[in-house]
């Protein structure tokens, strides 16, 4: 779940906390879906599990450049793929 969050140089803003918890959550509820795993418990028990384990994730994220029509992009994917286009 969740390679490295790869993002566009030169343009954009620092990347901060919440941004970058958001799309960790996205993308982390996107692959969930990918594996048929829907239920919200299972899910956020899953999400949290794997947040905790790899806080490096989120941490290195964090001040990474982003812009505004890339977290949108996030928002709207709906496949591990795009979500990965939308931070290239």
């Amino acid at each position: 779940m969740l390679g490295a969050l790869p993002f566009a140089s030169g343009c954009g803003h620092p990347a901060g906390r919440e941004e970058c918890e958001a799309i960790f959550q996205r993308s982390a509820e996107i692959e969930l879906r990918a594996q048929n795993i829907v239920d919200p418990k299972v899910v956020e028990e899953r999400i949290a599990a794997v947040r905790d384990a790899r806080k490096d994730l989120i941490d290195r994220c964090v001040g990474r450049r982003i812009t505004d029509s890339a977290m949108a992009c996030v928002r709207q994917a709906t496949t591990p793929d795009q979500v990965d286009r939308c931070l290239e």
